[in-house]
């Protein structure tokens, strides 16, 4: 029996619970070993769902760089609003271990 999985995008959020900074990538490569299969999981649909969190308010930008192929890579940070939201709407959910 395949393990339930809460939906990616509240993986995403919830990834930034532990107050660390994150870009797109390093999301991906977090949640890969259990969303690996999902087509969302790419570079683009996570930037887009990081900057959809920050345009709603759960998210601030904390640093930006260029990756090692020129490209820009934007990092994010939950703020206190944003954790307070994931506690309330999505800390129910929890993946089974």
């Amino acid at each position: 029996m395949a393990k339930e999985l809460m939906p990616l995008y509240y993986a995403i959020m919830k990834h930034f619970m532990d107050g660390q900074e994150y870009a797109a990538q390093d999301v991906i490569d977090a949640l890969k070993p259990d969303y690996g299969d999902y087509k969302l999981l790419t570079r683009k649909d996570v930037e887009e769902a990081l900057d959809t969190a920050k345009e709603n308010g759960l998210l601030d930008e904390s640093g930006c760089d260029l990756d090692e192929s020129e490209q820009l890579r934007i990092y994010y940070r939950v703020n206190e609003f944003g954790r307070d939201m994931i506690d309330r709407y999505i800390g129910k959910y929890s993946n089974p271990a």
